[in-house]
């Protein structure tokens, strides 16, 4: 009835699937792009392999079951796995929600979650979730100190017996928030160093 009074929803832009893809692998040298990591046999590509990370790259929240695989695989390796989240489209949609800030963390809600984020985090100490929650601005990666990013601390669902829940909810603290911050972690430098 009153659809006159509706404020029309701004059109969603990112850019495409390869091209989010290209500019993170630019962060690091060509030599730490696309590496192949063998383990009994089996060749794994990290989209980033620098210093002691194994730095995968992922298109939104979906997550299937070969995450898991992935995640041990590289860790046996004795790798430690970052694994970059694209979600802003999910925020668009709103699937994913900012539910409350506290003491600079965030806690967030991710309505339809498609795995269980909670039993994830739970299982892998060797791993970290790095979510995009913003768009990369136009320049220099390596550069860029815009907090786009935030470090999955905490996660639980509402049943982490299974593999899809009905609900999860995640606390995520802004550090590294840029992919400035992203690269001298991936140099070796400590978190704790790149905070002060």
């Amino acid at each position: 009835m009153f659809s006159f009074l509706q404020r029309k929803k701004e059109p969603f832009v990112q850019s495409g699937h390869e091209q989010w893809k290209d500019d993170w692998r630019n962060l690091v040298p060509e030599a730490c792009r696309n590496v192949p990591v063998t383990v009994d046999g089996v060749s794994v590509e990290a989209y980033v392999l620098m210093n002691h990370f194994a730095m995968m790259l992922q298109d939104g929240l979906l997550m299937e079951a070969s995450f898991f695989d992935v995640c041990e695989h590289f860790q046996k390796a004795g790798y430690h796995v970052i694994w970059l989240m694209r979600c802003t489209q999910d925020l668009h949609n709103g699937y994913l929600k900012r539910a409350g800030e506290k003491n600079g963390s965030t806690r967030w809600l991710w309505k339809k979650p498609t795995t269980n984020f909670g039993r994830w985090i739970s299982d892998n100490r060797q791993a970290t979730i790095l979510i995009q929650h913003t768009e990369l601005p136009e320049g220099d990666i390596r550069t860029c100190r815009a907090p786009i990013l935030a470090r999955v601390t905490w996660a639980t669902s509402d049943d982490n017996t299974k593999m899809v829940p009905g609900r999860t909810e995640f606390q995520t603290v802004p550090l590294p928030a840029s992919p400035e911050e992203l690269l001298r972690w991936l140099s070796g430098e400590s978190l704790r160093s790149i905070a002060e």
